[in-house]
């Protein structure tokens, strides 16, 4: 049995590079596979580990829900590789779920590119665009990236990849990108961020970024690095045999602006904006107010302070719509009974900051109300469904028993008919024989008397139908003027007998009289032509 909690899995085949992550929650898990009702899981091959076999669902209320692989003790799956994903979360897929991000940035830039994931799976992924340049993700936090290397245009560096300060000085700035610290049914989301000699790096929205000529800029002028390089004083400069290692002509980013430029105040704000925290926001605001009121601030950071709160205001105001545009696009998601996916979390995430108001959360609480209710009336639909499908497989199953029962019946049938014929049919030589010599002596023969003067067995105990049928066979060869062998074994009188010889007669085609008299008449005649003819 397959004991492993496996989180995650690639859509489709086992060459897959669609990651998916499978939910925890039993209810979500329900409406993951509603979802994905046409689709399937794998454990694939671009996962670190993955062996390429098919995997499916497990739903749990006492622990996680989780895949796991398909029962498969005889290899019919064809993959020869091991599982080696025994201890891998949901991370293991994060190299898919950014390959994926960066193809949709670069998409939303119209650029076109080909991206590949590089060897070892979860090492790099890699961009060549449709200019030549190449711009390589850099996940491998075990091995640093070759920052001489000639054909690399521009690194981002992934989570837990570091970079020496020597590097970081000379580059002035290196740009990240990691995921966001949760998933929302099936799949995980990149953020950006710049990372700058002695700052703490700042996170934004990936979107944030953009490909320029010269390199990768910022859309956001307040994270965009600066151009003019100034050395730390505090660093040790490389070597000049070794500066190759570390220059990149195309981004010479600088250290932190001036600290005049950037009072703390501001830069709380800034850090607060990066952290998407309403609160923080609007508690550096204030701090920023106290800070303008101040009559000995200089011009040149009065101007920043200023700058820096009118920041502040846009964010709100424009949190304040994005509170109302998802609100808006979940209700339009439910109403169109389709699945709202990450809306419906990032809906709850925006109406539960304190400046959201009743009526944003009370509309989002319809909405969900609305919105589970869809998934109780698909799931009661797809039980209803199910339970007409196991009516009509039980029906089926039914009516498929009675059919084979029929078909024993009359196989049983067939094989006692043949059986029966076989018997008969050996009895035919004595028979016939001893009603010869029946002839010849001129003596009548009853069915006991045949058997112990022919000793053939079982002639007494045959039954009506059978003494029928054997006579019949007895009979097949008599030439038509002739008497039939079964007038020896007529009794007069006889209303068995007679019957007996009508239905031979009529199996043979010969006239009999209606009469039991005529009948009984026309017997004694035959026996006597007989008679004359075999004695």
């Amino acid at each position: 049995m397959d004991t492993r909690l496996i989180q995650t899995a690639v859509l489709g085949n086992p060459e897959s590079d669609e990651p998916v992550i499978c939910p925890e929650d039993p209810e979500e898990l329900v409406a993951f596979r509603l979802e994905h009702a046409g689709n399937s899981w794998w454990c694939g091959i671009n996962l670190p580990g993955g062996c390429g076999r098919r995997l499916i669902t497990r739903l749990y209320t006492d622990k996680i829900c989780h895949f796991a692989h398909v029962p498969d003790p005889h290899g019919a799956s064809g993959s020869r590789l091991p599982c080696n994903r025994r201890l891998r979360g949901k991370e293991d897929a994060d190299h898919l779920f950014i390959r994926a991000d960066i193809a949709r940035w670069l998409r939303q830039q119209n650029i076109e590119a080909d991206l590949s994931l590089s060897t070892p799976v979860g090492s790099a992924v890699t961009a060549r665009l449709n200019d030549g340049r190449l711009l390589v993700i850099h996940l491998d936090t075990n091995s640093p990236p070759a920052w001489d290397a000639e054909e690399v245009w521009e690194y981002i560096l992934g989570p837990g990849c570091g970079i020496s300060q020597d590097v970081l000085t000379q580059r002035g700035h290196v740009y990240r990108i990691r995921m966001e610290g949760r998933s929302d049914r099936g799949r995980r989301f990149s953020v950006a961020g710049i990372e700058r000699p002695g700052e703490h790096t700042q996170w934004f929205d990936l979107a944030n970024l953009k490909v320029t000529a010269d390199g990768i800029d910022t859309v956001d002028k307040a994270h965009s690095p600066q151009r003019a390089q100034v050395p730390s004083p505090h660093i040790k400069q490389p070597a000049p045999d070794q500066r190759s290692i570390v220059s990149v002509t195309r981004s010479s980013a600088t250290v932190p602006r001036p600290h005049q430029l950037r009072p703390p105040t501001a830069r709380r704000l800034d850090n607060a904006v990066y952290e998407e925290s309403p609160a923080r926001v609007k508690s550096a605001m204030l701090g920023l107010k106290d800070a303008i009121a101040h009559e000995d601030v200089e011009d040149d950071e009065l101007a920043a302070l200023k700058a820096a709160h009118d920041r502040g205001q846009r964010w709100l105001e424009k949190r304040a719509r994005l509170r109302r545009i998802v609100i808006e696009q979940f209700q339009e998601r439910v109403d169109a009974g389709k699945d709202p996916g990450a809306l419906a979390r990032q809906a709850w995430d925006l109406v539960g900051e304190e400046d959201a108001t009743d009526e944003d959360k009370a509309k989002t609480e319809a909405i969900q109300q609305k919105w589970h209710q869809v998934l109780r009336e698909r799931r009661e639909a797809a039980a209803r469904r199910e339970a007409e499908a196991n009516q009509a497989a039980r029906k089926e199953a039914r009516r498929a028993a009675e059919e084979q029962r029929r078909a024993r019946d009359r196989e049983s049938a067939r094989q006692d008919l043949e059986e029966r014929r076989a018997r008969l049919s050996s009895l035919v030589p004595f028979v016939r024989g001893g009603l010869k010599r029946a002839a010849g002596n001129g003596e009548m023969r009853s069915w006991q008397e045949l058997q112990h003067k022919t000793g053939a067995p079982g002639l007494k105990r045959l039954s009506y139908e059978d003494r029928v049928a054997l006579l019949v066979l007895v009979g097949q060869k008599t030439p038509a003027d002739e008497p039939l062998w079964s007038v020896l074994l007529i009794a007069h009188g006889d209303q068995e007998a007679l019957a007996m010889h009508r239905a031979v007669a009529a199996e043979l085609g010969r006239d009999v009289a209606e009469n039991d008299l005529e009948l009984i008449a026309q017997l004694t005649a035959q026996r006597a032509e007989l008679h004359r003819l075999y004695q």
